[in-house]
């Protein structure tokens, strides 16, 4: 048992690091693309901003986590979590830009249920997702 464990300790600390660098490089890219600063907003305790940006990373997560337990090689998982990031930034341009325009500024206003939607959105299309990128 423990022979199996020192085994592939190595194989979940690759997986693990990569699935952060990849997860640290989507919140910057998501903060970065939407208007308003979560982060700030955040720490001035802003809880619509909090929720939305908690909801959209579970979005993101999600599939991720599935994509790990599925993937033949860390390079698949990258690729299919890179999918995973570009289908939770096009959530939000579909429902910033598209849907409702000023949900940006009532986020930034501490509109709990704007972030509220944009996160619930964020995760059920992540769930949608996870389904879709099991083999």
């Amino acid at each position: 048992m423990f022979g199996y464990f020192t085994a592939v300790l190595s194989h979940f600390l690759a997986y693990f690091g990569a699935a952060l660098l990849l997860a640290a490089a989507f919140l910057t890219l998501y903060i970065q693309l939407t208007p308003h600063r979560e982060l700030e907003l955040i720490r001035a305790g802003n809880s619509a901003a909090a929720l939305q940006l908690t909801g959209t990373f579970l979005g993101f997560a999600l599939p991720v986590a599935v994509v790990i337990g599925n993937s033949v090689s860390i390079p698949d998982m990258l690729l299919w979590g890179a999918v995973a990031a570009i289908v939770q930034l096009l959530v939000f341009v579909v429902i910033a830009r598209l849907l409702f325009r000023g949900i940006s500024s009532k986020i930034d206003e501490g509109c709990t249920s704007s972030g509220i939607f944009v996160g619930g959105m964020g995760l059920g299309i992540g769930v949608l997702q996870a389904a879709c990128m099991v083999p």
